[in-house]
């Protein structure tokens, strides 16, 4: 196999690898409460967040380096990808009894 083809399927098979390491995560938010009240990832992980309550919820992170903030109404979903490691700490706004904590590892 030519040099530079090789280095193409070295390259697609590490693609491929990485991909498969990756992990989804869903934490579903009902009854005024989030599904999960830990959760660990690593960096990069995406972490679907699932309005499946009547109301709307305001999620986010005031943790330094992990921050987002997201007003979902009902039936409406949203990933946050966490690019640093550290312990997010998860609240909604509008409801302040949810918490979760988000450990994330590179």
């Amino acid at each position: 196999m030519p040099g530079s083809l090789r280095l193409l399927v070295l390259a697609g098979l590490a693609a491929g690898l990485a991909a498969a390491d990756a992990a989804d995560f869903t934490v579903v938010q009902k009854d005024r409460a989030f599904s999960v009240k830990q959760l660990a990832v690593r960096i990069g992980d995406p972490v679907t967040f699932v309005n499946q309550d009547s109301v709307t919820h305001n999620i986010y992170s005031e943790t330094k380096g992990l921050e987002f903030d997201v007003l979902q109404k009902p039936g409406t979903s949203h990933t946050v990808r966490f690019a640093q490691p550290g312990v997010a700490e998860v609240r909604c706004a509008i409801h302040p009894v949810m918490k979760l904590e988000v450990r994330v590892t590179p």
